[in-house]
C-alpha cells in the first residue's frame, strides 16, 4: 500500500531565485523566473510585435492549409480512378457471376 506523506507540496528540486524588481526603462522584461533549468521572462508586447505575433501566426497556419490542400489534391485523381473503375464494373456487368 502506498505511504502518504504529510507534506502534499512538493519541494524544489533546484535554489530558486527570485530576482528584485527592474527600472521601468529597462526593455529586459516585466517578471522575470530563474531557477537552475533556465530564466523565464514575461515581457509586455508593443503594437508592432503584437501584429509581429499575429501574422507569424496567420502564415504558420496558412502553410498547414496549403499542405493540407495538396495532400487533397493528391487525393483526388485516386478517388476519380476508383470512382470510374466501380462505374465501369456496374456498367459492363460482374462476369464472374453465378449462373442459375
Amino acid at each position: 500500500m502506498a505511504k502518504h506523506d504529510e507534506n502534499p507540496f512538493e519541494t524544489p528540486k533546484g535554489p530558486i531565485e527570485i530576482l528584485p524588481p527592474e527600472d521601468e526603462s529597462s526593455s529586459s522584461g516585466r517578471f522575470a523566473y530563474s531557477s537552475s533549468f533556465g530564466t523565464v521572462k514575461i515581457v509586455k508586447l508593443g503594437p508592432f510585435a503584437s501584429f509581429a505575433l499575429f501574422m507569424a501566426i496567420c502564415g504558420i497556419l496558412g502553410l498547414g492549409f496549403l499542405f493540407l490542400s495538396g495532400a487533397l489534391l493528391f487525393i483526388l485523381p485516386i478517388a476519380g480512378l476508383l470512382a470510374a473503375g466501380a462505374a465501369l464494373s456496374g456498367l459492363f456487368g460482374n462476369p464472374f457471376k453465378r449462373l442459375r
